[in-house]
């Protein structure tokens, strides 16, 4: 039984945000250096401060927890008593706790420190503005070193001097994190793919969620997501398109040439312009808009400009597979006008 994916890659004609989905929502690192397990708690404002056990299995001493919420939630972290004696090592065998709140910024850590005397809560923005201080006193400390108080002028060129070699080594530091991280997700996931596809096995990733999303014609559909981030979201369709859908594609296509290696992809592939009506253009149409519920992203920003068709075929000396690529930019940059922003692979029989 051969399958043919058709592929769609869609575009935005508008930037938008990438928490489009909730503006609000925000992941969080937490790590527990308190010395003894601890729960994390939601704490409820709406509801009388009720606190809400948002880590079930507890959070051991040198593990961590990453939490998705929102901004302004609140949350207490508290020792869990031992199981021997059913106290805590808190004053008056109480168990020691604290708080913490979800701030604006993005890159936010939560370090538990020793006898939970101290929740640490940083961000991308404390982190800059340490680093920025640092660079600063280091420089003032250089040039009160060397100040020359009959050249006032010279003074102040070597510490702008210095602040600007001390502005362009730290880009460059995270330039090189940034190509580093990226390079690191593509070589996982080129030998994950490979591992997934040699097992016989291997089984769908479990469904996190059951959505709902309603089509061109305004029939309601279901959706099931296997992955949801704020910036990364894979979703599950049943039966999206019809056998003559593919058959059409499939003909319009016509000859498949091999493609080996480019983006990734060793395989054969065709690809035409998505038409302006008839069955392909309803097919495009309907990717679109599961891709633009799916994002909570207008339609109207969004563009197709080709609708793929690839065949794997069988072989075992070079096995045809779609390789693990980056389409488009993949350096954790704002998403600009035009850029990708959704694939759609529908499997044909």
């Amino acid at each position: 039984m051969a399958f043919l994916p058709l592929l769609l890659s869609i575009f935005s004609l508008l930037r938008f945000n990438a928490f489009a989905l909730n503006p609000d929502s925000r992941d969080l690192r937490i790590i527990n250096e308190a010395g003894f397990k601890c729960n994390i708690y939601w704490i409820n404002r709406w509801k009388n401060d009720e606190l809400v056990l948002n880590s079930e299995e507890g959070v051991f001493h040198g593990a961590e927890t990453n939490i998705n919420s929102y901004l302004g939630h609140e949350f207490e972290v508290q020792e869990v008593p031992s199981k021997k004696t059913g106290h805590c090592k808190g004053p008056d065998n109480t168990c020691r706790k604290g708080q913490f709140k979800v701030n604006p910024n993005d890159e936010q850590l939560v370090v538990l420190e020793e006898g939970l005397e101290r929740i640490v809560h940083t961000d991308n923005v404390t982190k800059a503005r340490d680093q920025a201080k640092r660079v600063l006193q280091e420089c003032k400390a250089g040039a009160i070193e060397q100040f020359d108080d009959q050249d006032p002028d010279a003074n102040m060129i070597a510490l702008l001097s210095c602040l600007d070699t001390s502005i362009e080594e730290a880009v460059e530091e995270k330039k090189n994190e940034i190509e580093f991280q990226e390079n690191l997700r593509m070589n996982m996931g080129s030998k994950l793919a490979g591992y997934s596809c040699v097992d016989p096995n291997v089984t769908m990733s479990e469904i996190s969620e059951n959505k709902t999303w309603t089509d061109p014609s305004h029939k309601r559909q279901k959706a099931m997501m296997l992955f949801d981030k704020p910036t990364i979201k894979i979703v599950y369709v049943k039966d999206f398109a019809t056998q003559a859908e593919c058959k059409h594609v499939e003909e319009a296509v016509g000859t498949l040439v091999d493609v080996n290696g480019q983006d990734g992809l060793y395989a054969k592939k065709g690809s035409i312009p998505v038409p302006s009506n008839g069955d392909i253009a309803a097919l495009a149409k309907r990717m679109r808009v599961l891709a633009s519920q799916i994002l909570n992203v207008r339609d109207d920003v969004m563009k197709s400009e080709e609708v793929s068709m690839i065949h794997y075929e069988e072989n075992k000396q070079d096995p045809r597979r779609y390789d693990a690529h980056c389409d488009g930019i993949c350096d954790g940059s704002d998403r600009q006008n035009g850029g990708y922003i959704a694939s759609v692979l529908v499997y044909c029989e």
